[in-house]
């Protein structure tokens, strides 16, 4: 079993969305974050609620950003961590046993699995390229189905 700090989870989430630590200046810098996300957080935000006190004051901005991180993820990405860890024997959270760290720390991790699958590797300028072949796909789609919609789909926002 692999221990990790919440300052290792946000750390690895703030590094795949392309904050970058400037030891000189011992400041993270967000000039390789996706444009979006950087418009919305210009500093890495705390994901986890580091603190552990969750008053709607100081929980506030991990929980908006926590969600944030979320709704960047497609619903065919949600339940990732299901799909790449049950085979390795892991058998998901019981209600009983979350919490709002452990819960958020699961978002992270999922999101990762996303990051890992979807967007390492690739430019912004191939993710936008994707983003556009998919949504001409789902206007085709609609074509076909007469000007229908398709069944409904919750809302995502990319972190691109």
């Amino acid at each position: 079993r692999i221990q990790s700090t919440d300052l290792e989870v946000n750390t690895l989430v703030w590094k795949c969305l392309g904050y970058r630590f400037d030891a000189g200046n011992e400041e993270w810098t967000a000039a390789e974050v996706f444009p979006k996300w950087r418009e919305k957080y210009p500093t890495p935000p705390d994901f986890i609620g580091m603190q552990r006190i969750y008053t709607k004051e100081i929980d506030q901005p991990s929980l908006k950003s926590n969600q944030s991180l979320v709704r960047s993820v497609p619903v065919e990405n949600k339940q990732s961590l299901k799909k790449h860890l049950k085979p390795l024997g892991f058998p998901g959270y019981k209600y009983a046993e979350l919490t709002p760290n452990k819960t958020r720390r699961a978002q992270c991790a999922n999101w990762l699995l996303f990051y890992r699958d979807e967007l390492f590797g690739r430019t912004l300028e191939e993710l936008l390229e994707k983003k556009k072949r998919k949504q001409l796909a789902e206007e085709e789609d609609r074509k076909r189905l007469g000007g229908k919609e398709p069944e409904w789909k919750p809302p995502v926002k990319e972190v691109f």
